[in-house]
């Protein structure tokens, strides 16, 4: 008969489920019941000059035209027009950043809204087409006051109309355009770009960040602010075409990773707005196209094959070393085993005994493999498959491999955990998603993460071990329904199904 699960480790791991659900729970309160933000309703009281005498504006992104969705804080600020800086960072000889298409813009499911946005900054949410828009609030100067720490505080909250309308008050904005550098599916810095809607203004606001793929959450996760800005910051100086650059103290720490301070980028007087490629050009920034489309065409690949796995018909002991009764399932899993076995005794390279250790270490191998393997294939695969279809939609990568992830691991670890011992197969299936977790962010170059993400891999660390080690092959007749199962099915649905509606 199977060894019973021993009553204390169902016990402990049933504290386990309840404490990684309790403090998920914890988590997600934590986050929307935060400290009140100052700033929230429709006009930001917080402004900053980005040039003296020149328009101001919110140091901050917002998911909504209003302070209270407040994200990312504004590290970098260029003094041009937002076609120099696109220019420069995408078409001279070493340029690595693109413009990013509409349709890879942070597109997906519009499940989260507004709320998952505004409950945790670390997200950038995974909206329609460009829906993951984030908005930046530019006021008028001259209808500001000085206030604290030499910000201004606007007094009056008109509406800014632009094109030329005298309107004098604020107005929110959405990106100019946006660039990056690195795989959608994978990791990347991005920026986001806000050109001044004031025709007097020669400035452009930046917001840059370094974010990865999750596929839990179908969206996209920012890991790093402030390594994103300073490595912007590497590349503007030593520039022909730029005169200086140095920090400005905004005071806007209160956004995730932000140390307050941003970038100022002078670029020389030559360069005038609407003429940056004949700027650039004279200042001698921009030496061979055809080298710079090149780099930009760079392609990550990845190849993956899988070795086919023979079965062939043999004969199973019927009984195991330790005197117990060998339950194994019909399936090609089982089938292979007894063909391994039944091969190993025929060529007389093993006894039985030795021969029954080796299948189950085996057993214990692919188990480890299997889970490590689909974990790792989700993200490898998206980031092939995005270089080499570059012109389909990322909805459709996405909807090709979220099923490999989400029933995938399950099944895996039920098939590869049929006959083995509970508590080893929950601790090999735990250490295998584990691992794979840890060489996926470490490939990624993932450093930081927020609690609630951490709680999630812990959750899904557990739920996968339960699925595995409550894969019995019988049952005694008077149980219907295997508690482990029970509890595993519950936890991973749980976690599947909390990123997607904001939860998390």
């Amino acid at each position: 008969m199977e060894q019973p699960w021993p009553p204390s480790t169902s016990v402990a791991l049933g504290l386990l489920v309840a404490v990684v659900l309790v403090a998920g729970a914890g988590s997600l309160a934590l986050s929307v019941t935060g400290p009140d933000d100052p700033g929230v309703g429709t006009t930001p009281a917080k402004l900053v000059e980005p040039r003296p005498g020149e328009n101001v504006f919110w140091p901050y992104t917002s998911t909504r035209r209003s302070a209270g969705g407040r994200t990312l804080a504004i590290n970098l600020v260029v003094y041009a027009d937002a076609e120099t800086v696109r220019y420069f960072l995408t078409e001279r000889g070493d340029a690595t950043w693109n413009e990013t298409a509409a349709e890879w813009q942070d597109v997906g499911p519009t499940t989260a809204g507004e709320a998952a946005a505004t409950a945790n900054g670390t997200v950038v949410e995974w909206a329609a087409a460009q829906g993951a828009t984030r908005y930046l609030y530019v006021h008028n100067y001259a209808l500001t006051g000085p206030g604290p720490n030499e910000t201004r505080r606007p007094y009056r909250a008109a509406p800014y109309t632009g094109h030329g309308d005298r309107n004098p008050g604020g107005r929110w904005i959405d990106e100019t355009y946006q660039l990056h550098d690195g795989t959608y599916f994978g990791a990347r810095d991005h920026l986001r770009l806000y050109e001044s809607p004031f025709e007097s203004d020669e400035w452009v606001a930046v917001q840059a960040h370094s974010d990865h793929w999750d596929w839990f959450r179908l969206r996209h996760t920012v890991h790093a602010t402030d390594a994103t800005r300073d490595r912007l910051e590497r590349e503007f100086m030593g520039e022909p075409s730029v005169e200086t650059v140095w920090r400005m103290y905004l005071g806007n720490r209160r956004a995730m990773g932000s140390d307050g301070w941003a970038t100022v980028v002078d670029f020389v007087g030559l360069l005038g707005v609407g003429n940056a490629a004949s700027g650039l050009a004279a200042v001698g920034l921009v030496a061979g196209r055809d080298a710079a489309a090149l780099a930009r065409r760079r392609r990550r690949g990845g190849d993956g094959s899988g070795d086919g796995f023979a079965v062939a018909v043999g004969r199973w002991p019927d009984r195991l070393p330790s005197g117990g009764r060998a339950s194994l399932s019909t399936g090609p899993v089982g089938t292979a085993k007894r063909a391994l076995v039944s091969g190993l005794l025929a060529r007389g390279w093993l006894d039985r005994e030795g021969a029954l250790l080796a299948v189950r270490a085996l057993s214990y191998a692919l188990l480890f493999a299997a889970l490590f393997g689909c974990y790792l294939f989700v993200r490898f695969g998206g980031i092939a498959l995005e270089t080499r279809f570059a012109d389909i939609s990322p909805k459709v990568i996405a909807a090709t491999l979220y099923p490999v992830l989400a029933l995938g691991l399950p099944a895996l670890a039920h098939v590869f955990g049929r006959d083995l011992d509970p508590v080893r197969s929950f601790s090999v299936a735990a250490l295998a998603v584990g691992a794979a977790v840890v060489v996926d962010y470490r490939t990624l170059g993932v450093t930081v993460l927020s609690l609630d993400v951490v709680l999630h891999r812990v959750g899904v660390v557990v739920a996968v071990g339960l699925l595995a080690a409550g894969a019995v092959s019988r049952r005694s007749s008077t149980e219907t329904v295997n508690p482990v199962v029970a509890a595993g099915v519950l936890l991973w649905v749980t976690l599947l199904v909390a990123p997607l509606v904001g939860w998390l």
